[in-house]
């Protein structure tokens, strides 16, 4: 097991890139880009760092078989939560299902029977032939997985019915992206990390195109959400669309607005779910397409919320040598369990503390200055005096 070290110090160091890379941003863009769709590029930083950084719960990981992972938190009023990891035919780990149980009944929130992470739609430069790749349209090969508790530092494994007490787990998956299920042709590395902190999943993704790619409609966020907890969808609280109930659908796409956050929520008052990203510009080309964000009516039983990056009344070609940073979250709401909201409290305190330290320090100083410079004034007028008198004398 590999102990605390330079992988706490690298995460330490990717999240305050984040900030600053995001802050350096804010200052390119144009207002219009900044300020649409919710917060800041700044503000979102600091949310993010919040998040991944700081906040802190008892939970519990668990092989449950070869191809699961469960993630388990004891919320507040009793209940279960669990999200879990699951790997798919083609060798990659993705998130699954997202669920709540109070010991009776099991209540799917998100469904893991499609994709969470991104997917794009990517000619073949061989057939000319548009796939959709990554996500859980296959087309990715993984090479390695690893998992931490990102409070220790401490690196571990897990066989099968085997389980681990974590306070902020963090899972990091290295993938290639190919042009298609069929071919051996590799267009981008990907670094996905995971962090898990008790009903909030955040995802940092690296890709890295290593060939010339030609992209249509792709999507890098999405969430396939029940619909007891997915009919509505407010988009960054500014409109609400509502989609058909369950046992109907349309088959129609709801919103297509400019939102950093959307938070879903039906009939059932046991949870609702936030979706929202950190980095519009990587994410959603500052929401430039038609589609922006948008919910599908997809089925009777559930609704799916789209990030879009292109839409399909297009092709954009994506060169060798760019990098995307994408940053997705996922919270599933329940009364008091705003972990977000406590750790902002004891960070705002503790802001506010060394700012009042701050300007009792530059008080003192100014004080300590003017006092300084007042007695400088008085020698130098002594001085002065002195020198005019016996000026005067000869």
């Amino acid at each position: 097991m590999q102990k605390k070290g330079m992988f706490v110090m690298k995460r330490r160091i990717s999240a305050t890139v984040i900030v600053f890379t995001l802050l350096f941003g804010m200052f390119r863009a144009e207002a219009s880009d900044v300020i649409s769709g919710g917060l800041s590029d700044l503000a979102m930083a600091a949310k993010h760092y919040y998040q991944t950084e700081l906040a802190e719960a008892d939970m519990v990981i668990k092989r449950v078989a070869d191809e699961q992972y469960k993630i388990y938190y004891k919320l507040k009023n009793g209940n279960d939560y669990y999200v879990t990891l699951d790997l798919k035919e083609w060798g990659v780990w993705n998130l699954g299902d997202m669920t709540i149980a109070d010991g009776i009944e099991e209540k799917n929130v998100v469904g893991g029977s499609t994709d969470w992470e991104y997917v794009f739609r990517v000619y073949n430069p061989v057939t000319q032939v548009a796939d959709f790749t990554g996500g859980n349209h296959g087309a990715e090969e993984m090479l390695w997985i690893r998992f931490f508790d990102d409070v220790t530092g401490e690196e571990f494994e897990l066989e099968v019915g085997e389980e681990k007490q974590v306070r902020r787990l963090v899972v990091e998956e290295q993938t290639k992206l190919h042009y298609s299920s069929s071919s051996d042709l590799i267009y981008a590395n990907v670094t996905r990390n995971y962090t898990f902190v008790g009903t909030r999943v955040n995802l940092d993704t690296k890709i890295e195109f290593t060939r010339d790619v030609s992209m249509t409609h792709s999507y890098t966020a999405m969430a396939s959400v029940n619909k007891s907890f997915g009919r509505y969808c407010s988009f960054d609280g500014i409109e609400t669309v509502t989609t058909s109930g369950h046992g109907s659908h349309n088959n129609e796409y709801y919103g297509k607005i400019a939102a950093a956050e959307c938070t879903l929520s039906g009939d059932d008052e046991t949870a609702t779910l936030t979706v929202g990203i950190f980095n519009k510009s990587d994410m959603t080309n500052n929401f430039s397409n038609d589609d922006k964000v948008f919910l599908w009516d997809m089925s009777d039983d559930y609704t799916k919320l789209y990030f879009s990056k292109y839409d399909m009344s297009s092709v954009t070609t994506v060169k060798a040598g760019e990098e995307w940073n994408l940053s997705t979250y996922w919270q599933c709401n329940v009364a008091g369990e705003d972990l977000y909201e406590e750790v902002t409290e004891e960070v705002t305190e503790t802001e506010e503390a060394a700012e009042e330290a701050t300007e009792a320090e530059e008080y003192e100083a100014t004080e300590k200055t003017a006092e300084e410079t007042e007695a400088v004034t008085e020698e130098t007028t002594e001085e002065v005096t002195e020198e005019v008198t016996e000026a005067a004398a000869e």
